[in-house]
This record gives C-alpha cells, structure tokens and sequence, in this order.
C-alpha cells in the first residue's frame, strides 16, 4: 500500500466535485502536446482526470480512477479541425455566435468520443465539435466557478 497523500505533498491543483466523482481540473499551457492535430470536425479535448482520493482521504484504485475519468463531462479543448464548429449539428446551417477556442473549458457528452493516449502520457479524447454542449464563462465575482450537473 501507498503511503497517504497530505495536503503538503499534493501539488497545487482545482478539484471540480460533480455527481460522477472528483476531478482534477486539466491545465493547457497553449501548446498542443498530443502529437494529433484533428481534422475536418473533429475535436481534441484535454479530459479532467479522477482525483487520486476523495475527500475523506481515501485512496482510489487505478481501476476506479481509470473508470471515473472515462465519465468526465468537462476539459479543456487542446486543438479543433478546419471544419469544427462552421455548421450547427445537423450540418446545415453556418454556425452563429462565438466558437470554442483552445484552451477554453468545455462541457461534453458523457463517453463522448474515444480516448488517445498522447505523447505526454496525457489521456484525450476525440469527438465530433456538436458533442461539445457548452464553455465555461469566468464567475462574475472572478472568484472560481462551482458546478453542480
């Protein structure tokens, strides 16, 4: 068995709490560390990982981590190809209004797409730009945004 985490040993991280588990919030410095560039409408999308223990200060198996990532809704979008977002999502109609930028936080279908594991060891995910459902916009009070979904 591992010793257990104190707050002195974990480094400075954002914990998003939803009604799948804890997340580690996913950083993006700006550069696209994958080794994919996406095409046409694909997406690449930097997935909040499972924490490695709850708030109690349990620790989670691999398996249980590996599982509860796989159900995360949020991250980061890392890269979009030429034709993501041009279209609404019956392909019909231009796009209006502001598109997802990298590095913004994005909402996801859950198991949307399939995972690559990057070249930085990184877990992503692949998904058409319609299974993207939101951005997250900054609180009003600049304070951290808290989410409950």
């Amino acid at each position: 068995m591992g010793a257990k985490m104190t707050e002195e040993s974990l480094p400075d991280r954002v914990i998003l709490t939803t009604q799948f588990g804890q997340y580690d919030v996913a950083a993006f410095d700006g550069t696209n560390h994958s080794g994919l560039q996406p095409l046409c409408d694909k997406v690449l999308v930097l997935c909040d990982r499972a924490a490695p223990e709850t708030e109690g200060g349990i620790l989670l198996p691999d398996t249980s981590r590996e599982s509860t990532t796989m159900a995360a809704i949020t991250g980061v979008l890392i890269a979009a190809g030429p034709q993501a977002f041009a279209y609404d999502s019956h392909r019909l109609v231009h796009w209006e209004g502001a598109r997802p930028q990298p590095g913004d936080r994005v909402f996801f279908q859950k198991y949307a797409g399939f995972e690559y594991f990057g070249r930085d060891g990184q877990m992503y995910r692949i998904m058409e730009d319609r299974q993207i459902a939101a951005i997250e916009t900054p609180a009003d009070d600049g304070g951290q945004m808290t989410a409950a979904y």
